[in-house]
C-alpha cells in the first residue's frame, strides 16, 4: 500500500549550523590536513574530508597487525603439523579456515584508513542555491504493525518529513505489504501532526527530527535563533505529542471496537471498517477471501499538507 506523505512548510537553513556545531564537538573525526576538496578560486571548500585520529586509529592498526601475525602462525602450525588418519576432515577444515581468515582480511581493510566526506550545506547552498538540487523520494517499507511498531514507523515518516531540504523537491512514500488499516490511519494522525512538528524543527533548529529521540533526551542545547519563543513553542509541541502517541497506540483497538460496531448483528464475514463507514480494501482483522495478506485490492493512497 504505497501512501504518499509531503510536508509543505517553510525551509530553514539554519539546522547545518547545529550540523557543524556538532561536528565541532566530535572526538573521533578531525579534518585532513591540506585538504582543499571543491575548492577553487578562493571559493569555500563545498565539502571535507575527515579521518579518525591517529590516537585511536595507531592502536587499532597495531591491533590488526598482531591479529594478523597470529592468523599466519596458525596456518603455518596447521600445515606443519598435519592429520595423516583423517586427511579430509584436515582439509575441509583448512578450507573452512582459509575462507574465515579471508573474509576477516577483506572486513579489515576498510579499517586501516576510514575517511567520510562532510558537506558544508552553508556553501552549497551560497554557490548553487536551491534551484539545481534534484528530486528525493524516500520510500518506508513496513509489513506487520506488531513486530514493527507503529510507534517507530510514524516517528521515522515524521523524521524525514523535517529534513533540511526544500519542501518541493522531496516526498516520502510509505509501502505497507501486509495492507493494514492501522498503518494508513496511522498516517492520517501523521500528516495533522507534521504541520505542527515540521516547522517546530526548522524554526529551532532541532536535532534528532524523531520526536520520541528528541523528546527521550535529557539535554537539548539550543542552537537556534529564537531562544525566547523556544520554550513556548517545546511546551505545546510535547504536550500534542503526547496525545499524538496516545491516538497512536489506541489506533488497532479504536478500529476493532468500530469494525464490531459496523458488523453487529451480521453473521456472515466480519468485514473492517473505515472511520468514512466504507469497507477497508486491504487487510481485514479476520482475513477473509480478497481481504488477505498479500491478497487484497491495490491501494494507494495520498496526503499532501
Amino acid at each position: 500500500m504505497p501512501l504518499r506523505v509531503e510536508a509543505l512548510v517553510a525551509t530553514d537553513t539554519a539546522s547545518a549550523a547545529a550540523a557543524e556545531g556538532r561536528r565541532a564537538k566530535d572526538d573521533v573525526w578531525v579534518a585532513e590536513e591540506g585538504d582543499m576538496s571543491g575548492a577553487s578560486a578562493g571559493r569555500p571548500l563545498l565539502f571535507r574530508t575527515m579521518k579518525v585520529k591517529g590516537s585511536i586509529l595507531h592502536p587499532y592498526r597495531f591491533l590488526i597487525l598482531v591479529r594478523l601475525v597470529a592468523i599466519v602462525a596458525f596456518f603455518a602450525w596447521r600445515v606443519e603439523h598435519r592429520n595423516h588418519d583423517g586427511t579430509w576432515l584436515w582439509v575441509t577444515s583448512m578450507v573452512a579456515d582459509a575462507w574465515f581468515g579471508f573474509s576477516w582480511l577483506l572486513n579489515q581493510l576498510p579499517k586501516l584508513n576510514p575517511i567520510k566526506r562532510v558537506p558544508d550545506l552553508v556553501a552549497l547552498a551560497d554557490r548553487h542555491g536551491e534551484a539545481i538540487l534534484p528530486g528525493i523520494d524516500v520510500f518506508v517499507t513496513t509489513v506487520d504493525p506488531v513486530d514493527e511498531p507503529v510507534l517507530y514507523t510514524v516517528n521515522t515518516i515524521l523524521s524525514i518529513l523535517a529534513a533540511d531540504y526544500p519542501v518541493d523537491k522531496y516526498a516520502c512514500y510509505l509501502s505497507d505489504d501486509g495492507g493494514t488499516l492501522v498503518h494508513y490511519e496511522a498516517m492520517l494522525q501523521v500528516a495533522s501532526f507534521a504541520a505542527l512538528w515540521v516547522p517546530f524543527c526548522r524554526k529551532h533548529c532541532v536535532e534528532p527530527r524523531s520526536p520520541e529521540n528528541y523528546f527521550g533526551m535529557k539535554t537539548r542545547p539550543y542552537v537556534g535563533g529564537m531562544a525566547g519563543e523556544f520554550m513556548s513553542d517545546h511546551r505545546r509541541v510535547r504536550r500534542e505529542y503526547g496525545e499524538f502517541k496516545v491516538r497512536i497506540d489506541s489506533l488497532s483497538t479504536t478500529i476493532r471496537r468500530r469494525s464490531d460496531a459496523y458488523n453487529k448483528g451480521d453473521d456472515g464475514v466480519h468485514a473492517t471498517w473505515m472511520a468514512d463507514g466504507t469497507q477497508w480494501a486491504g487487510t481485514w482483522i479476520e482475513q477473509a477471501d480478497n481481504h488477505r495478506r498479500g491478497h487484497h485490492a491495490g491501494i494507494v493512497q495520498i496526503r499532501q499538507n
